[in-house]
């Protein structure tokens, strides 16, 4: 997938973000040596792999982000993918949707299919065609999982760098107190902290916002996980 660029400027927004609030915090050091530390209870943000979620205004994805969430829940090829899995527990219905994406949509670059080098279509879009890239593929999970009962709070699109494979774009779930990785391989989604050592988030995008990842000894906040379903 060539976002290599976009993920790239990400990165650099996010680093430029959090050197602006060092520095105000160096200005006042001594009244932050004096404060209590901040303790976020109900943070809507996916604070996985070590990392807080900050929030963030992003801009420059506000575009693909209004596509990722357009309305599928009518959608009847989405209907009929998930159908048979309403049923189940919530975490077989995770496996469900990761399965069932990889196997109906198939894998196409931006380029091929959109003449561009970075467009997150609709799920609607997607489903349609029965094509996409990464970020396609888990825009339509995130939709799946919606349809089964998901809350969107407990859903992100999460930009992420795999040390092995480099930039890629997963469907990070919160589910019973933890979060899952849907990545597009297509294999089993996995516990994120499974893979510490190996997967860095580094923006992440859901109903409620978009925040980037930062460790959580940087920001002086200690946070309570959100439980999910």
């Amino acid at each position: 997938m060539p976002h290599n660029l976009s993920l790239a400027r990400a990165s650099i927004m996010a680093l430029a973000m959090l050197t602006s609030i060092s520095a105000g915090a160096a200005e006042s050091s001594e009244t932050t040596r004096l404060s209590p530390p901040i303790y976020v209870v109900r943070n809507l943000g996916p604070n996985l792999l070590g990392t807080a979620a900050l929030p963030i205004r992003a801009a420059r994805f506000s575009g693909s982000w209004a596509n990722a969430v357009q309305d599928a829940s009518r959608n009847p090829i989405l209907l009929r993918m998930v159908a048979p899995a309403r049923n189940l527990p919530p975490l077989q219905q995770i496996a469900f949707v990761q399965t069932r994406v990889h196997h109906n949509i198939r894998w196409m670059s931006d380029t091929t299919q959109w003449s561009q080098h970075d467009y997150w279509a609709t799920a609607n879009q997607t489903l349609q065609r029965g094509a996409g890239d990464m970020e396609d593929r888990a825009i339509v999970k995130m939709h799946a999982l919606r349809a089964l009962g998901f809350s969107p709070d407990d859903l992100f699109l999460t930009l992420a760098r795999d040390v092995v494979g480099g930039p890629i774009t997963v469907l990070t779930v919160r589910a019973g107190g933890r979060y899952y990785i849907l990545d597009d391989t297509g294999g089993i989604p996995f516990v994120a902290d499974s893979r510490r050592n190996e997967l860095q988030p580094v923006l992440s995008f859901g109903w409620k916002g978009a925040w980037v990842h930062s460790a959580v000894a940087s920001t002086g906040i200690r946070s309570a996980s959100r439980t999910g379903r």
